[in-house]
């Protein structure tokens, strides 16, 4: 990894991969909580980036989504980082039925997540906040799930880790207007290559 993450990280990330190849097999599919169990350590292992380092060159108040491994097939597996500057917050989001593991690896964040019911007009029913510090992860198999993510700190970037079945190349973002009636919007998700 060069510019984009800082060096040293090369051990860390060929780690992280091969933790969770073994954890998925060929197919791409697994346990998602076993492979978030198995990841539960990775903020501290050896050459670990953090999110100064990955926001340096940057600048500091710029959201990245850097690719580790992009998918080989449809039945496949993405992994990325993701560097949230101070205070960052996305919009609801759905993940494109997508399962996923977002996992802290430097600052905190809070996770808002809903459940999507769309009988008989889009609802979002709230399921619940956590907040998720270092070595913390959000994992989810549902079609109907979707969530907001914000940086918890307004002084310091926070550098998160994501395992998605499959490339989250497009996504719905969800609003509630005045009357309480929902509506989503289709988006598409930009990716740098963490090796450029």
């Amino acid at each position: 990894m060069h510019d984009a993450i800082a060096t040293g990280t090369d051990v860390w990330t060929h780690r992280v991969l091969a933790t969770i190849a073994r954890n998925l097999g060929d197919g791409g599919s697994g346990d998602v909580a076993s492979l978030a169990h198995s990841l539960a350590q990775s903020p501290w292992w050896e050459g670990c980036p953090t999110a100064a380092g990955v926001l340096a060159g940057a600048g500091a108040n710029r959201y990245r989504r850097l690719s580790l491994r992009h998918p080989q097939g449809p039945d496949d597996y993405a992994v990325l980082l993701i560097a949230w500057p101070p205070g960052h917050a996305t919009p609801i989001h759905d993940h494109d039925g997508l399962w996923g593991i977002e996992l802290v690896l430097d600052g905190a964040l809070q996770v808002e997540s809903f459940a999507i019911a769309v009988t008989p007009s889009l609802q979002l029913v709230p399921r619940g906040t956590a907040p998720l510090g270092i070595g913390d992860h959000a994992a989810f198999s549902d079609q109907d799930y979707a969530h907001r993510c914000r940086n918890l700190s307004g002084q310091r970037p926070a550098l998160t880790l994501h395992v998605y079945g499959g490339a989250l190349e497009r996504y719905r973002a969800y609003d509630c207007d005045a009357a309480g009636c929902w509506g989503s919007v289709p988006q598409r998700a930009e990716l740098e290559l963490a090796n450029h």
